[in-house]
């Protein structure tokens, strides 16, 4: 748990999030992502191994033309 950055009041907890990301024209939507989530106003925060596997993730999607493309972090 850390105070969160952004509200300086809330502490986070571990839960999970979606993530909607967008390059050009892919939308790219990553379900069940693992975060620190602050009680207090919801900022989100992630591990930096959770980081690259999403933007891997995206960027392979993003390669292969995908438009709208949903995806489930699998952890």
């Amino acid at each position: 748990m850390m105070t969160c950055a952004v509200c300086k009041i809330g502490e986070t907890k571990p839960g999970e999030t979606t993530l909607l990301l967008e390059r050009g024209e892919s939308i790219i939507i990553i379900k069940d992502v693992p975060a620190h989530i602050c009680e207090n106003c919801g900022e989100k925060y992630f591990d930096a191994d959770v980081t690259r596997e999403v933007m891997q993730r995206a960027e392979e999607a993003v390669q292969k033309g995908a438009e709208l493309e949903v995806l489930r972090m699998v952890t």
